[in-house]
């Protein structure tokens, strides 16, 4: 475990170059696995508290998060550029947000403020693509690579992936809005509206924003990726990679339908209206009386 861990010989605004004896320990190491811990409890906890929440009330939330992550987001990057304008004498374009976890900052006030269409297409995509970016996040934190646990920049990505599970499962637990199969499709089509930026974008600077261009990063699909690039066939790497953002927004939709149709029939069971599970409740006879 890195020692800086529980020695904290840093400032928590300390920028990553500054951190003397840290070369990214903290990554896939035991700090990791107490966030993750920590934020599945508090997760829990979270949803449990807000489940009943009403739709207005879910609305304000959304309203808040939305406004929240943008000033955050520029908190943190003016915060950064002014260390990389410092150090590096230039401004570090992959803190631009064009990549898929900068989305809840557009989808969030779009679901909270807007009415018809267009605020249904970014509440589908807060269920999926918000949902997947945030858990991938989670388990790969790769602000870890730079910045140790104890850090700004460590809790900012700590915190910013854990808001966007935590904003997509919220629409869930408190029925918020209808659970169809337009969630994949109004989700996924976000999701290809915002790529048709970020592609050209990604072949014109060579960057990886939502990781179209290289996949950099995903398991497995990442040497798929860059054998192709290698054939010459680099071209097909955004299609691989909306191919991934299909199945993955099908895969969390399945299972939270999954998860509402076992509560459907289980919930009856436990009430004593059916099956053998719970004893009924007793009920009058139709002369009044409680029968035996």
């Amino acid at each position: 475990m890195n020692k800086l861990f529980f020695t904290g010989d840093y400032s928590f605004f300390e920028y990553k170059y500054n951190i003397k004896g840290y070369d990214g320990q903290d990554f896939g190491g035991p700090p990791q696995y107490i966030y993750l811990a920590v934020s599945f409890v508090l997760m829990v906890v979270l949803l449990c508290i807000l489940r009943k929440l009403s739709k207005d009330r879910v609305r304000t939330v959304l309203r808040v998060i939305g406004i929240f992550m943008i000033l955050f987001y520029i908190t943190k990057t003016t915060w950064e550029t002014v260390y990389d304008i410092r150090y590096d004498g230039c401004f570090n374009k992959g803190l631009l947000p064009f990549d898929t976890c900068s989305l809840i900052m557009l989808a969030a006030p779009l679901a909270g403020f807007c009415k018809g269409k267009l605020k249904r297409i970014a509440e589908c995509w807060l269920m999926t693509g918000c949902i997947i970016g945030g858990i991938a996040n989670m388990l790969f934190l790769n602000a870890f690579k730079y910045y140790p646990f104890w850090s700004f920049g460590a809790f900012y990505s700590m915190s910013w992936h854990f808001i966007m599970v935590f904003t997509g499962l919220l629409l869930y637990v408190t029925n918020y809005t209808e659970l169809d199969y337009s969630v994949v499709l109004y989700g996924f089509l976000f999701q290809v509206v915002a790529s048709l930026i970020v592609v050209p974008l990604d072949f014109k600077t060579g960057f990886d924003f939502m990781l179209y261009r290289d996949l950099g990063g995903v398991p497995l699909f990442e040497a798929v990726a860059d054998g192709l690039t290698k054939s010459g066939l680099r071209f097909l790497n955004p299609l691989l990679m909306t191919e991934l953002y299909f199945v993955s927004f099908n895969l969390i939709y399945f299972i939270a339908y999954g998860i509402k149709a076992l509560v459907r029939m289980l919930t009856p069971i436990c009430r004593g209206t059916s099956g053998s599970g719970c004893r009924p409740a007793k009920t009058r006879s139709d002369t009044g009386t409680i029968p035996s």
